[in-house]
């Protein structure tokens, strides 16, 4: 499970050093608010590649378009450009090249404005790599990044569950990039450290989705033991921005919170481990080898 990470990772061969990386993007996201379309691309490609323990280095840049000889979509190409600058210095990585594609038009209709961003780090302990997906029985669950399970439901903005549920792609998608990096270097320390065994961002679909990823990675289930607020609905599947779910021995607890302190970010204890379901909340218990089935089957059942 170790070359299953949020970002690629590779030794230099002579050397005793690695590299990770990663791409992301969200034409979603780039619709509704150019500017955090932009900034977020950096920040979760960026995140990935710290949740494999890497220094993020560099970043490089694709930036897709429609005419930009259009107001709208000017607007949309310079928002997104700024969002990217901003983020790039909140988080120290360069960018350092990048392409651009523009008048992806079909009559008047422009693609989403997407910014898809490549992002590349330094990993100094390559023993120390980790992978996205559980690892043992009774190791205990942190969420970095905020201190209970979401319940607002502006992070639905621009998720999959919006889109694929109920036919909608809106709302106003926003980051803290003070917060991002802070949650960048705690969950650094974590891995760097030897404290955390696993590490995933929460990012398209959820933190059920999230989770059920660690669960199919790691082939190992999970027991969510946090309350889930009314708006389940948001804390499943909201998209909010700088949460990394991470899993920790039960002797490290401790660690893992002063690591996180020291950040000055906030963490919670969401569950456990463990068994051969995935269990969110009361009503919600899938069998694990039913997820693994429709994730690694998927392409081929809808050949069929």
């Amino acid at each position: 499970e170790q070359g299953m990470g949020d970002a690629a990772d590779l030794r230099l061969r002579g050397t005793d050093i690695g590299i990770a990386a990663a791409t992301d993007g969200n034409g979603r996201l780039g619709f509704l608010n150019p500017y955090a379309g932009g900034a977020i691309a950096v920040a979760e490609a960026c995140r990935n590649v710290s949740c494999v323990g890497g220094e993020p280095a560099a970043l490089t840049d694709c930036l897709n378009f429609g005419n930009p000889e259009r107001a709208d979509v000017y607007y949309q190409l310079e928002e997104s450009v700024r969002g990217i600058a901003d983020a790039a210095r909140a988080l120290g990585v360069p960018v350092v090249s990048g392409n651009v594609s523009l008048y992806n038009e079909s009559g008047e209709d422009a693609i989403y404005p997407t910014s898809v961003i490549g992002a590349l780090g330094v990993v100094d302990d390559p023993s120390r790599r980790i992978g996205s997906g559980f690892v043992r029985e009774g190791d205990a669950v942190m969420l970095l990044g905020a201190d209970s399970l979401g319940s607002d439901p502006a992070h639905l903005a621009g998720s999959e569950y919006l889109e694929v549920e109920h036919g909608a792609v809106a709302g106003n998608p926003s980051i803290d990039l003070a917060l991002e990096a802070a949650v960048q270097r705690a969950v650094r320390r974590l891995v760097r450290s030897g404290t955390a065994r696993s590490a995933h961002d929460v990012s398209v679909g959820g933190m059920a989705v999230t989770i059920a990823e660690c669960c199919i990675l790691g082939g190992i289930g999970f027991e969510l033991t946090a309350p889930l607020p009314d708006r389940w609905d948001v804390a499943l599947f909201g998209e909010p921005q700088s949460l990394v779910v991470v899993s920790v021995p039960g002797h490290l607890t401790a660690h893992a919170e002063s690591a996180a302190r020291g950040e000055g970010v906030p963490f919670a204890w969401i569950g456990t481990v463990g068994g051969s379901d995935v269990r969110l909340g009361p009503d919600i218990c899938i069998p694990l080898g039913e997820l693994a089935a429709a994730w690694y089957g998927e392409i081929e059942a809808v050949m069929k």
